[in-house]
């Protein structure tokens, strides 16, 4: 499966490079790599989230190609408040409990940020950076730099 990352254009900074910072599917010194079904969905989810401040920096797209059939859960699985902002604890929590176990490289999870009911092919992916079978099958298919339009 072909998904992406936007991650900013920083000297030296690996496509597939990860911190220990939290984030709404992780806590704080637990590895993730978010990315996208689709494109456009990955600046959607960056401008919601860090706002206007976005148009000020370099910005690369990552293409990935997943290979690997890559479990997606249903809504009743989540926890009750994932849609929550800010995010709440528990998805951090659900998250990261996931990424522990090593349950599986990649999972789909719903972005809030759009309405699942009209757009059931566009969701999140979390990629567990630590996870044995990592190296395996997430690779980067391509590297583009790309901006968020500013009208000026």
């Amino acid at each position: 499966m072909r998904c992406f990352r936007l991650i900013e254009a920083l000297p030296g900074r690996s496509p597939l490079g990860y911190g220990i910072g939290s984030g709404r599917w992780n806590d704080f010194g637990v590895p993730m790599i978010y990315a996208c079904s689709v494109s456009s969905l990955n600046f959607l989810e960056l401008l919601s989230i860090k706002g206007p401040i976005v148009t000020q920096s370099a910005w690369q797209l990552i293409v990935l190609e997943i290979a690997v059939e890559i479990p997606e859960l249903e809504i009743a699985e989540l926890p009750r408040d994932w849609r929550n902002r800010p995010y709440p604890r528990s998805t951090q929590e659900f998250g990261s409990t996931w990424g522990k176990q090593f349950l599986s490289p990649v999972l789909k999870i719903p972005s809030c940020r759009i309405p699942l009911a009209n757009y059931q092919q566009e969701f999140n992916l979390l990629i567990n950076p630590i996870h044995p079978d990592f190296n395996r099958i997430v690779s980067v298919k391509d590297v583009l730099d790309v901006s968020f339009e500013v009208n000026g």
